[in-house]
């Protein structure tokens, strides 16, 4: 977590390699989340979707933090017309814990990037 918390994608995704075998099934979305925090971190949106991709495509589930950190991701990289893409995906998950947070990450992102 602190190599995500530094925003090290790389690292991020070596350690995601080492770790995917050994997290069992119910560890699995906060594995993936902790690579997206990376990418959030970095501002790095386009590797942020790359990692979302292959979350769905792996079948796992997604929760109020993945799109919290794929609107992070877009906002940091000045992409606020992706952020808000992404809040919409958010608040159309019928999820109000998801559409809190993804609102409250959009808003906070926005505001400190302009």
């Amino acid at each position: 977590n602190t190599r995500a918390e530094a925003g090290d994608v790389a690292a991020a995704e070596l350690l995601f390699g080492e770790l995917r075998e050994l997290v069992p099934s119910n560890g699995q979305t906060m594995l993936y989340n902790t690579v997206l925090k990376a990418c959030a971190n970095a501002g790095n949106a386009r590797k942020a979707e790359l990692w979302l991709g292959q979350m769905l495509q792996d079948g796992i589930r997604t929760n109020n933090k993945t799109f919290g950190k794929l609107i992070e991701a877009a906002a940091k990289a000045g992409e606020h017309n992706k952020a808000e893409s992404w809040l919409r995906v958010a608040l159309g998950s019928g999820s109000r814990d998801c559409w809190q947070v993804a609102l409250n990450t959009y808003l906070d992102a926005c505001a400190k990037t302009g």
